[in-house]
């Protein structure tokens, strides 16, 4: 089972790339995503997601054993995730903003004040806290290959697209709010938006 789940994520990680190339070419096309790849997109980031958090059960304990500390840490870090995913989601306000189906504003309120990237951030975090939890060093590893693909995807194909649609207003935002989180805030960064 474990060795299936395994070829899975290997063969999701695979099919990211084509997706990114065709994602380029509805950015392009579109200005926006297609519903087909808005489907694939979505499918390809839960099922990510399903599969570490079966790998980090089937592979439980092939890092360290599992304990009550990292139990609870793991867990803590999977709420956080999800209530990262959460706040990126409500500041969309549309579902169809999160699959890149309407790019008609750039969203800078809520946790965008503070991340270009929440929801990313918050799926990475769901998997490292899965990975903690149960001592797997396959959900680690599968951890770091969705880190790598997702900042790949974000710099070669999200940003430039991003750049292009909202011009300086983009430029603009990325000077005030860090890529995946800022800690600090600037007084641009406490100034009302200019977009939504």
């Amino acid at each position: 089972m474990r060795n299936g789940l395994t070829a899975i994520m290997i063969a999701n990680a695979v099919l990211a790339l084509p997706m990114a190339v065709l994602v380029k070419r509805d950015f392009a096309r579109l200005g926006r995503v297609s519903w087909p790849m808005a489907i694939w997109t979505g499918l390809a980031m839960h099922g990510h997601a399903l599969a570490t958090f079966a790998v980090a059960w089937l592979d439980r304990g092939s890092a360290y054993d599992p304990t009550l500390w990292s139990l609870m840490s793991g867990g803590a870090i999977i709420v956080l995730g999800a209530y990262v995913i959460y706040l990126g989601r409500k500041a969309y306000g549309d579902q169809a903003r999160v699959y890149g189906l309407k790019e008609n504003e750039l969203i800078e309120h809520g946790i965008y004040r503070r991340s270009r990237n929440p929801q990313y951030l918050g799926y990475w975090l769901m998997f490292v806290g899965a990975a903690t939890a149960s001592g797997s060093l396959l959900a680690f590893l599968f951890a770091v290959a969705f880190a790598l693909l997702v900042h790949g995807y974000i710099t070669i194909v999200e940003e430039p697209h991003l750049k292009r649609h909202f011009g300086a207003d983009y430029t603009q935002y990325c000077r005030r709010v860090g890529r995946y989180f800022r800690f600090g805030a600037s007084s641009d960064l406490r100034r009302e938006p200019s977009h939504g």
